[in-house]
């Protein structure tokens, strides 16, 4: 209210209606109860600094969580993948001793045949 009345007084002096200058004065008091001082802006400034601070080390702690999560993890895929090589190694030696156990008789049969064919 300090700085209404003088407002009230300026506008009535240049000719403005009382009616009109209570109205006027009234809007600017309720523009001016949703501005914020210099130490609401400060207080607010400080508690978001705070809370900026806060997040950031909770950020930065949940990032070494998921790089460790990450590290276990890569350990748990190496052991798979050395698990699967090492049945890759089996299914090759399977295929191979299959291949022998196949083109052995093959090769015999085709000699006997050839050998009966010319020679026979």
């Amino acid at each position: 209210m300090k700085m209404s009345l003088p407002l009230y007084d300026a506008l009535t002096s240049i000719s403005v209606s009382g009616d009109k200058a209570t109205a006027v004065v009234n809007a600017w008091e309720t523009d001016v109860e949703k501005l914020a001082s210099k130490s609401d802006l400060l207080q607010t400034e400080t508690h978001l600094k705070a809370s900026i601070s806060e997040l950031g080390t909770e950020v930065r702690a949940m990032i070494k969580e998921q790089g460790a999560l990450i590290k276990e993890q890569g350990a748990e895929l190496r052991a798979l993948i050395s698990g699967l090589e090492a049945q890759n190694k089996i299914v090759r030696w399977q295929f191979g001793v299959l291949f022998v156990c196949i083109s052995v008789p093959a090769i015999k049969l085709v000699y006997d045949f050839l050998n009966k064919a010319f020679l026979g």
